[in-house]
């Protein structure tokens, strides 16, 4: 896998603003469509993995709001892992395109800012639908191709660690591939630097007049086929 954060990344999250509104903003994102796809009476029930977790600050956030049955989240980078101290999620070390975990294990899949660090991104759906149990929701964020380029060109991206950048269009179709039914496809994020003042009302009205394609982020969930055996 290209682009394998090191322990820095971690520092940098605390102390850039960028990175740390980026953080923010996926966080949110994941929040409203795991509140939006799952009962409140059955989230405590959830099993979630977190796909590239570096130091677990999002999974962490969310475990925090969800207090989910099981939080676990996997990267490649060691360094990483070891920088958490939320003894309430478990970090490991995983491939993103070989899942180590049993059939069937996961309520939530989340995989933010990575599929475009994947060799092989078909190989990673592949697992977590394997991996997903019935009814089970991927979440899945990457950024905007066109913003991709940009950054790497003004030099913003200190080197270029993405292998590819997929558009919606590319990422329904490895959804459906891969037997996921698509319930859910936006761009978000406007403005990848700093939170702006009614910023979701401005995305919304931007995405409603046909620009969505000039924000920085792209999101999309996929469901697992059949229903889930969890009760209230």
């Amino acid at each position: 896998m290209q682009g394998i954060m090191k322990k820095e990344y971690h520092d940098k999250r605390k102390k850039r603003l960028d990175l740390s509104y980026r953080l923010k903003r996926r966080t949110f994102e994941v929040k409203k469509i795991i509140k939006k796809n799952f009962d409140k009476s059955i989230i405590s029930k959830l099993n979630c993995l977190d796909i590239g977790t570096a130091d677990g600050l999002m999974l962490s956030r969310l475990n925090n709001y969800f207090k989910f049955k099981k939080a676990i989240g996997i990267d490649m980078c060691d360094d990483l892992i070891k920088t958490n101290t939320d003894k309430n999620i478990k970090l490991e070390i995983g491939s993103a395109e070989k899942l180590k975990f049993k059939s069937n294990s996961f309520d939530i899949i989340m995989g933010c800012a990575v599929i475009e660090h994947i060799n092989h991104p078909n190989k990673m759906l592949k697992e977590c639908y394997r991996v997903l149990k019935k009814g089970g929701v991927l979440i899945i964020t990457t950024p905007n191709p066109i913003h991709d380029v940009i950054a790497t060109k003004i030099g913003y991206f200190e080197e270029d660690n993405h292998i590819e950048t997929l558009n919606l269009k590319k990422l329904h179709k490895i959804f459906r591939l891969n037997q996921f039914k698509l319930i859910y496809s936006k761009y978000f994020m406007l403005f990848p630097f700093l939170k702006l003042p009614f910023e979701n009302q401005i995305e919304s009205f931007t995405r409603s007049i046909g620009l969505g394609r000039i924000m920085s982020n792209q999101l999309v969930v996929g469901r697992k086929s059949g229903k889930s055996s969890i009760k209230k």
